[in-house]
C-alpha cells in the first residue's frame, strides 16, 4: 500500500535523491533479521516469528506521520524492514512442514498467489487511499491491515515438530538441553556463524537474488514511469501485473512438480528479458501495461519454482534456515536493484532504457548460471 506514494512523499520531504533508500534500507534490515528469524523458527516456533513481524509492521505504520523529516522517515523504513525479516520466514517454513515433497510446487504456487494478491493489490489501492484520506490515512490503513492479519494468525495451527540433531555430538547434546528446557534462551535465538547461511540452497538462492534485483528496479521506477506517462493511479501497473501473476502461478506450481525448477526458471527468465525490453522502450500507456502482463507471467513462473526448489533442497531438520537464506537473497537483491536504479536512472527519464538494458543483462546471467551449474545434494544424518 505504501510503495506507490513513497517516492512522491520523500520528494516532498526534500529527499528526492534518496529514493532508492525507500526500498534499500527496508530490505537491508530484513536481510539482517533473517538469520535470527530462521533460528527462532527452528528452535522455538514458526508462529512466534510471524507475530513479531506483524507487530513491527503495525507499530512502524502508525509511527510514520510523527517522523516527517527525511532522516526520520528513512530511519522508520529501516526499522520497518524487520517485519519482512521475520514474518515470511516463519510462514514459508510452516507451509514446508505440512506439504509433502511431491506437492510442494503446487502448494508454494498457491502461497505465492496470496503473496502476489496482497502485495500487488495493496500497491494498486495505495494511491486511491492516499487521494481519499491523505498520506496519514494511507499509513493508518496499512497499520489496520496488520492488525487484521495478526487476528487471523490466531486461527493458524502449527504442526508439532521434534527437532533432531545433525551430525556432530555437540549438537545432539544441545538438542537434549533444548528438550529439557535447560538451554539459555539466547542460544536458541542468536545464530552462530555456521547457522546464518544454508549452503545446500545456493542455486535457488542465486537465482532469487537476480530476479529480486529486477523486482527492485520495478519497485523504484514504476511510479515515476507511470507519472511520466500521465497515469494518475501509480499502482495500476501492479494491478495488471498481479492478475497475470495469479493466473500463471496456479499452473506454474504444477509444472514445477512435473518438470522441475530449472526448466521453469529458464522460461521465466526468458520472459523477463522480453518484459524488461518492453518496459524500457515504452512510450505509451498500452505498451507499459503490456510489459506488466509479460512481467507478471514471468514472475508467476519463477516465484513458486524458487520457493519449492528451496523447500526441496533445505535440510529437513533446519527448514527455517534454508528459507531464511533464500529470503536473505531476496532482500539483498531488492536492495541491489534499488541501488542500481539510483545509479543508472538517477531521476532522469532519458536513462530508463539504459536501466532496463541492465535488467536484461541480469536475466541473461541467470539463464547462463542455470545452464552451467549442477544440483547440490543435501546430506543429512538423523
Amino acid at each position: 500500500m505504501l510503495l506507490p506514494e513513497m517516492n512522491a512523499y520523500l520528494t516532498d520531504l526534500g529527499g528526492a535523491d534518496k529514493k532508492w533508500m525507500i526500498l534499500g534500507l527496508w530490505t537491508i534490515a530484513a536481510a539482517i533479521a533473517r538469520p535470527f528469524s530462521g533460528k527462532i523458527a527452528d528452535n522455538i516456533s514458526r508462529k512466534s516469528v510471524m507475530y513479531f513481524g506483524i507487530a513491527v509492521s503495525v507499530l512502524i505504520s502508525f509511527s510514520y506521520p510523527y517522523f516527517a523529516t527525511v532522516a526520520g522517515f528513512l530511519f522508520l523504513r529501516f526499522l520497518h524492514g524487520f517485519s519482512t525479516g521475520f514474518h515470511p520466514t516463519g510462514a514459508t517454513a510452516l507451509i514446508a512442514d505440512i506439504i509433502p515433497q511431491g506437492k510442494r510446487g503446487e502448494a508454494m504456487g498457491i502461497f505465492g498467489v496470496m503473496i502476489s494478491i496482497g502485495f500487488s493489490a495493496g500497491m494498486a489501492i495505495g494511491s486511491p487511499i492516499k487521494l481519499a484520506f491523505g498520506v496519514e490515512g494511507l499509513f493508518f490503513g496499512s497499520a489496520i491491515m496488520g492488525i487484521v492479519s495478526m487476528a487471523l494468525l490466531l486461527f493458524i495451527q502449527e504442526k508439532k515438530r521434534i527437532t533432531k540433531s545433525d551430525v556432530e555430538a555437540e549438537e545432539r547434546e544441545e538438542e537434549k538441553m533444548i528438550q529439557s528446557g535447560k538451554e539459555p534462551l539466547w542460544r536458541r535465538v542468536i545464530p552462530r556463524w555456521n547457522e546464518i547461511i544454508a549452503p545446500e540452497v545456493i542455486h535457488p538462492t542465486t537465482i532469487m537474488f537476480l530476479t529480486a534485483m529486477i523486482s527492485g528496479i520495478y519497485m523504484v521506477v514504476v511510479p515515476d514511469i507511470s507519472e511520466e506517462l500521465g497515469m494518475k493511479n501509480k499502482g495500476m501497473f501492479y494491478l495488471i501485473n498481479v492478475l497475470f501473476t495469479v493466473v500463471t502461478r496456479f499452473a506454474a506450481g504444477k509444472l514445477y512438480d512435473r518438470f522441475g525448477a530449472r526448466r521453469n526458471l529458464n522460461l521465466g527468465l526468458g520472459l523477463m528479458i522480453l518484459a524488461t525490453f518492453l518496459t524500457g522502450t515504452a512510450e505509451s500507456v498500452e505498451q507499459f501495461m503490456f510489459s506488466g502482463v509479460i512481467y507478471g507471467i514471468a514472475a508467476g513462473i519463477c516465484s513458486p519454482a524458487l520457493f519449492a526448489w528451496t523447500a526441496d533442497l533445505s535440510n529437513p531438520i533446519f527448514k527455517g534456515r534454508g528459507m531464511s537464506t533464500m529470503f536473505i537473497a531476496l532482500e539483498l537483491g531488492l536492495a541491489s536493484g534499488a541501488y542500481l536504479t539510483q545509479v543508472l536512472y538517477n531521476n532522469q527519464p532519458d536513462n530508463i532504457l539504459a536501466l532496463f538494458i541492465g535488467a536484461m543483462v541480469i536475466c541473461g546471467v541467470g539463464i547462463i548460471y542455470l545452464l552451467s551449474t549442477k544440483e547440490r545434494k543435501c546430506q543429512v544424518s538423523i
